[in-house]
Parts: structure tokens; C-alpha cells; sequence
């Protein structure tokens, strides 16, 4: 697979052998700025350090300029329809823009867009092309929203910028809804152009099915080198998508930080209530955002006979059996408990010591 070339965005480089970089966008309007800010901070805090707006009328400009000002991370405005509102953000000293160049008005205004951002070389300009927003005649001509009418669309805008334009600093997202479609349509582009890709499956939905949706389709994309960015768009809290994108990254080894967890799925050897004490301990990782914490492997097993064996690639963990549980490094048992919950309260506290908290 061809490897992307690299960019910047902000202080940040995307693209070539960087690994992926999370990204998220913010639900409060620019106006209520307070709360807009707090809510950027509060996605900082999770170490997300790319984060989106919406900009939808020139009367948010200052708003946005504030934004910029006083947040520490990478600020990428979310245009539609008006060009005037690209070149209003990229003045106002953004990081990054991204505008859909079928719903601005054509060649002329991506033009005036790329000229702008041409006298802010940290800046990063994305094209998104979305299911959803298509051009007409490209649905028309595929008879629908398919990968090949988001591979079509991408290219020539790409096209355009780099070659007409003699502009570099550009990556493309090629999403939809679908998981095969988006799949299919980033391996196409990448096949074509060394432009960076932002990518994830937009409009998954919320709760497990957009957790797992998103995950099928974002495992693949990074596992085949396809995502310089991503987000994990769900209908939830941002916090959500932070877990689930971190989460990815840990599962596929990119993410060398942080907490992973072993547990089994129970059988008829099982004592204890293993489900309860993940909960518990996945409840608690999360509490103490676990991605920017030390690595450290973590088992919940439910029989004291196979636990330490089946998980002594563990470093810690806790093995439940019928008159207590015992409690193991590295498969080696160190201490014997008669009651469940003191041995899960003794793992907390040595976890606890690994992370100096």
C-alpha cells in the first residue's frame, strides 16, 4: 500500500510514518463561547489535542478567534456552503479547515479557499467528501451514494489542489455510513495519491452498535496504514469516542500507554461474579483516563486454577474461586484472599502503586 506523504497541522505532522491521530469535534455552538471553550479543555484533558468546530455564520468569527487564542490544542473549523467562511477561519488562525468542495460554489471559490491557506503553511486544509453530500451528478452517475462516486469526487478535487493549485498541504476524507463502502473507497484513493486520509465511519449511530460499527471498520483502516487521522463518530458524549478511539489503538498495539484488560468469558468452572468486577475495573480505567497512564496489563479471571496460567502475560490480576480469590503477577500467585471484594480492593491499590496515584 502506498504511504501517505506528510503534513502539518498546527504542531502537529500527520501522514508518512507518524501514527494516527485522534480527532474529535465539539456539539456547543461558537456563540456560547464559555461553554464552548470548557468543553474543547475538557477534550484536551483526554489528550485528544485536534479538535473541531462548527462555523456557520460570519457573526462567530470573533467567537472563533477567542477559540484560537485560548485553547492550547488544534483547532480545525467545519465549514459548509459559504467559501467566505473558510478564508474568514483560516485568517482567524486556525489549524486546520474542512470544507466539502461540492458545496462551495465550484472551482473558483476552492481557489480563493487555497489561496488563503497558502500564506499559513502550518495550516492544513481537508477535503471532505461524505455520503451525504455527494455531488448530484455523481449520484446520478453511480446510481446511488457508492464507493466509486467517493473515490470520483475525491481524486478530482485532489487533483485540483495539487496539481491546478500547486497546493500539498491537504488530506481527503472519503466517508460513509457504510463500513465495506468506506473501505473500499479510502484503499481506492490511497491506491491513487500519497494525500493524507482522514477517515471513520460517520453517522454509526450510538450505544454498542456504533461502538462496534465503528471499530469494524476503523481496525481495518488502520491496520491496512490507510488512517492518518480518524475519529470514531458516535451519538454519545465526546468522552465516548475518546475511550473507543483510544481503545482501538491499544487493541491493534499502536497505543504503547495504558491499561489493557484480560477476562474470561466464564464457563461452568467459574466462581465469583467476574462480570461485575470488570465492570468495576473497566468503570475505574475510564475514571482515571487509563490511555495516559503507564502500560500495565490487567486480568479478572473467574477459576483459580486456570486464571494465573491462562493469564500470566498479565501483570497484575485477580483469579475468583469458590472459598475466596488468589492474586497473581505475572502468573505467579503472591496472595491468598477468603473474601472477593478484598483481593479486587488489594489489585485497585497496586495498580495504584504501578501509576503513582
Amino acid at each position: 500500500m502506498k504511504k501517505s506523504r506528510e503534513i502539518t497541522l498546527g504542531k502537529i505532522k500527520i501522514g508518512g510514518d507518524n501514527p494516527p491521530v485522534i480527532q474529535t469535534m465539539i456539539t456547543t455552538p461558537l456563540e456560547r463561547y464559555d461553554e464552548a471553550l470548557k468543553e474543547a479543555n475538557e477534550v484536551l484533558a483526554l489528550d485528544c489535542k485536534v479538535v473541531r468546530v462548527a462555523f456557520k455564520i460570519s457573526q462567530e468569527e470573533e467567537f472563533l478567534k477567542r477559540l484560537v487564542k485560548d485553547f492550547k490544542g488544534e483547532i480545525i473549523a467545519d465549514i459548509h456552503f459559504d467559501h467566505r467562511l473558510a478564508i474568514k477561519a483560516i485568517e482567524a488562525g486556525v489549524s486546520g479547515v474542512r470544507f466539502n468542495p461540492g458545496n462551495v460554489g465550484g472551482k473558483e471559490r476552492v481557489k480563493e479557499i487555497i489561496e488563503a491557506a497558502k500564506k499559513r503553511p502550518e495550516l492544513a486544509i481537508r477535503i471532505g467528501v461524505n455520503g451525504g453530500s455527494l455531488e448530484k451528478e455523481l449520484v446520478e452517475k453511480y446510481n446511488g451514494v457508492t464507493s466509486e462516486g467517493l473515490v470520483e469526487s475525491s481524486l478530482k478535487w485532489a487533483e485540483y489542489i495539487e496539481k491546478g493549485l500547486g497546493y500539498k498541504n491537504f488530506k481527503i476524507s472519503a466517508k460513509s455510513s457504510d463500513v465495506t463502502e468506506t473501505i473500499k473507497a479510502c484503499t481506492m484513493i490511497r491506491e491513487k495519491t500519497d494525500v493524507p486520509l482522514h477517515v471513520g465511519i460517520t453517522e454509526a449511530g450510538g450505544g454498542r452498535r456504533g461502538v462496534i460499527k465503528s471499530t469494524a471498520g476503523l481496525a481495518i483502516l488502520i491496520t491496512k496504514g490507510l488512517a492518518d487521522t480518524f475519529r470514531v463518530s458516535l451519538t454519545a458524549p465526546i468522552i465516548e469516542e475518546i475511550i473507543a478511539a483510544n481503545t482501538i489503538l491499544k487493541s491493534l498495539g499502536i497505543l504503547k500507554n495504558g491499561a489493557d484488560i484480560i477476562s474470561c468469558p466464564t464457563c461452568g468452572r467459574t466462581h465469583g461474579t467476574v462480570f461485575a468486577y470488570y465492570d468495576r475495573l473497566e468503570k475505574w480505567f475510564d475514571e482515571q483516563i487509563w490511555w495516559m497512564k503507564p502500560a500495565i496489563k490487567v486480568a479478572v479471571m473467574g477459576c483459580e486454577v486456570n486464571g494465573p496460567g491462562e493469564a500470566k502475560e498479565a501483570d497484575l490480576g485477580i483469579a475468583l474461586g469458590s472459598n475466596g480469590a488468589t492474586f497473581f503477577e505475572k502468573g505467579e500467585v503472591t496472595k491468598k484472599f477468603d473474601n472477593q471484594d478484598e483481593a479486587f480492593s488489594y489489585l485497585i491499590e497496586k495498580i495504584k502503586e504501578v501509576w503513582k496515584i
